[in-house]
């Protein structure tokens, strides 16, 4: 008998326990020590051994001009591309989910496409395009006697760019918000003589206010912790926030890490006064919109407007997708910037070296191997959290949700600070690079397999139970093979931030561990743009050939079963 209750314990209280504490390890490691680093870094002088606590980083940041400036640089350029951001994701989001646009289903899928397109490609893309003298767009803007219009060199024109390339987070967070809304609240207030205009400002805005809230707070997080497009379109100008100032700290001999920590702390504090903005707002409020009557939402018609409707998401396509990608394309085939020689040959050149393909080989490597780790976590995680009640687990949720909160540049900051001075040999190695990753990264995967794990009913585990199977049986046999279209789908996710991401990487990367971002930024920085170009195009390429192969990969597992699917009308 007592062997028969060691055996239970050990198939399904064990594999609980051991998940807790691999969990524990996890956050200790590779998210609180890392921000508790940054805090420690940014009081304290390292001398030849002696550490003694000091205040004068923080006096040197606070008596700084440069630093002020660049603290009201990113706060303009942030609050701006969040605002931008929220506007084109709230009107998208309103014609593709509530009105009869033309193409709307089609043109909803394609307007989350720029997520996948690196902010700092973007940034080069719209460098070429909007320059106030070389520019394209300028150009042809000359040509009709309207020279100089366009400036993306600007505090406006940064603002502009990255509000563009943020919108389909607001987007597609609104558009779910939307779709969950009763729409007999909006028919009532028009039935009581509301225009469409007045029930859209007194009725559906304050009923999204905790989506719309949402979406912004993301964007101006993400807006602040940008390193790559501030420094392309802001550089020439000197137009620098707090990201470029950290990275020019970190360039210094010796480098700045208590100005460094300083800084990061500043973009902490942004963040986090974003989210108790945010909740401060909301405090108080009741925004329930989603009852146990069922509803169909009735489609706004546009009438006539519905085809201007969908010129103007084409419009935003255009400009983030298809304008970016042409001219990226044309000066890649280019011997140098508008050289007016453009050949096939220039493009294979500029990806010939070996030097290209060491630093593509490590982007994989660490992409895939970083969104493995990450994906495997989230697993674990969610199963612990919506599976279990052992305690402790709420804790450990927070943990590795903070860092979306956290901007990626002030990640890698702490990450450095802690592993430059360790004994064992991970600064300078990919596996700095990777435990950086799933510190920062496992939060969206955990997300994503989380609000899948919640639809599979409890029942179904308890019925492998049941007939024996052990609780790592059961999720394997069971609970893994319905939640894996969610899986599959945070994979390709991380994989994409993880062959694009540039904020955290340019702190943390040396010559043997150089990404392709890294090597694309470099390109840069000798203003060679028809070579970066070249590399632009190229880490696209390999982020959609591996989105693609995934999902043929997993077709099958992606669509449920025929008597599972929905029956449609007609």
């Amino acid at each position: 008998m007592s062997r028969t209750v060691t055996q239970g314990f050990l198939r399904q209280r064990f594999p609980m326990a051991a998940g807790m504490a691999i969990l524990g390890i996890f956050s200790a490691v590779l998210i609180v020590a890392p921000l508790a680093a940054i805090l420690y870094r940014a009081v304290v002088d390292v001398e030849q051994g002696a550490v003694r606590f000091t205040g004068r980083h923080l006096a040197t940041v606070l008596t700084g001009e440069v630093y002020w400036a660049a603290l009201f640089n990113t706060l303009v350029v942030s609050v701006g591309a969040a605002l931008v951001a929220t506007a084109i994701g709230v009107v998208l989001a309103w014609l593709f989910v509530r009105t009869n646009t033309v193409g709307r289903s089609f043109l909803e899928v394609v307007c989350q496409l720029p997520i996948f397109i690196p902010p700092f490609v973007g940034a080069v893309a719209w460098a070429l395009l909007a320059a106030p003298r070389s520019g394209v767009l300028n150009r042809l803007l000359a040509a009709v006697g309207a020279p100089g219009m366009l400036d993306v060199y600007s505090p406006l024109g940064i603002l502009i760019v990255i509000g563009l390339y943020l919108a389909p987070y607001v987007m597609m967070i609104v558009a779910a918000s939307l779709r969950s809304m009763d729409p007999s609240l909006e028919e009532a207030a028009q039935v009581a003589g509301l225009t469409r205009l007045q029930t859209a400002r007194r009725i559906t805005a304050p009923l999204l206010a905790p989506a719309i809230l949402s979406g912004a707070a993301l964007s101006f997080t993400i807006a602040i912790g940008l390193f790559g497009t501030p420094v392309v379109l802001g550089w020439s100008r000197q137009i620098l926030m707090l990201t470029s100032r950290i990275w020019i700290g970190s360039q210094e001999v010796p480098p700045a890490y208590g100005i460094m920590a300083v800084l990061a702390i500043y973009l902490l504090l942004l963040s986090s006064l974003a989210t108790w903005l945010q909740r401060a707002v909301l405090k108080g409020r009741s925004y329930t919109t989603v009852t146990g009557k069922g509803f169909r939402p009735r489609l706004v018609d546009l009438g006539a407007w519905r085809w201007p409707a969908g010129l103007l998401a084409l419009i935003y396509v255009m400009s983030t997708i298809l304008a970016p990608i042409a001219i990226l394309v044309a000066a890649s085939l280019s011997r140098y910037t508008w050289s007016g020689e453009y050949a096939l040959e220039n493009l294979i050149a500029s990806l010939s070296s070996d030097d290209v393909w060491f630093t593509l080989r490590n982007s994989v490597i660490i992409s895939v191997v970083s969104a493995t780790a990450a994906t495997l976590t989230g697993i674990l995680m969610s199963w612990m959290v919506v599976r279990t009640r052992m305690r402790g687990r709420g804790l450990l949720e927070y943990l590795v949700l903070l860092p979306i909160s956290v901007p990626g540049i002030a990640f890698g900051v702490g990450f450095m600070l802690i592993w430059i001075g360790m004994p064992l040999p991970v600064y300078g190695t990919m596996l700095i690079i990777i435990l950086a990753f799933v510190g920062r990264f496992t939060a969206y995967a955990v997300r994503s397999i989380s609000a899948s794990l919640i639809q599979v009913h409890p029942e179904l585990e308890e019925s492998a139970r049941v007939c024996g199977y052990g609780a790592i049986r059961t999720f394997w046999h069971i609970t893994l093979p319905l939640i894996l279209p969610s899986i599959v789908a945070a994979w390709l996710l991380l994989f994409s931030f993880f062959m694009t991401e540039l904020s955290m990487v340019i702190i943390l990367y040396t010559a043997q561990n150089r990404t392709f971002s890294v090597l694309a930024f470099e390109a840069w920085n000798v203003g060679d743009f028809s070579r970066l170009a070249a590399y632009s195009l190229l880490q696209m390429a390999v982020g959609v050939a591996f989105m693609v192969v995934l999902k043929l990969l997993f077709r099958s597992q992606a669509a449920p079963p025929k008597a599972m699917r929905p029956i449609t009308a007609g």
